[in-house]
C-alpha cells in the first residue's frame, strides 16, 4: 500500500507472518464465528451485534475490557476482495485496510489504521500498536488449527 508522507505520519502499521495459506487466514477474518475469537486486544472479548460483509455493510460490536468496561464500534465495510484486502472506515476516526499476500504457505498480514488526524494519531498510537499485536497474536492462534 502506498502512502504519501501526510497520510504515513498518521498511520498505524502492523505486518504479521502467518504460518498458513492465504484462503485460511482471510476465511479468519470473513468467518464470523472466527472473528470473535480473535479480533480484539490482548484480554479482550467481543460481542458481534452485526457484521454485513460486502461493501457498505455494517460491523457493529462491543469489546469486553478486562475491567468490565464496554466500547461500542460500527464500522462500514468499504472494499473487500477475497483472498487479499479488507477495507473498513469508522466514520469518526479512522480507516483500516488489511492486505493479505500470498507467500506459499504462509500469509503476510499487514494492518493499516490510517487515523483522520494527526492529534487523535498521536493519542492512541501506542494503544493501537499493542491491540494489534494481540490481535495478531491470536489471528496466528486460530489459523493454526485446522
Amino acid at each position: 500500500m502506498n502512502l504519501g508522507p501526510d497520510e504515513a505520519a498518521r498511520t498505524v502499521i502492523s505486518p504479521r507472518i502467518m504460518d498458513a495459506p492465504r484462503e485460511r487466514v482471510f476465511d479468519a477474518y470473513a468467518d464470523p464465528k472466527k472473528l470473535v475469537r480473535w479480533w480484539g486486544p490482548t484480554g479482550f472479548t467481543m460481542t458481534l451485534e452485526e457484521i454485513d460483509l460486502r461493501p457498505g455493510g455494517h460491523w457493529r460490536f462491543v469489546f469486553h475490557s478486562p475491567k468490565g468496561e464496554d466500547f461500542p464500534n460500527h464500522l462500514i465495510f468499504q472494499r473487500i476482495e477475497r483472498p487479499s484486502l479488507f477495507v473498513v472506515e469508522n466514520l469518526e476516526h479512522y480507516r483500516g485496510t488489511v492486505t493479505f499476500d500470498d507467500l506459499g504457505e504462509k500469509t503476510r498480514v499487514t494492518m493499516y489504521w490510517m487515523f483522520k488526524d494527526a492529534e487523535t494519531y498521536g493519542r492512541v498510537r501506542q494503544a493501537v500498536e499493542e491491540g494489534n499485536e494481540g490481535n495478531l497474536d491470536r489471528l496466528a492462534a486460530v489459523v493454526a488449527e485446522r
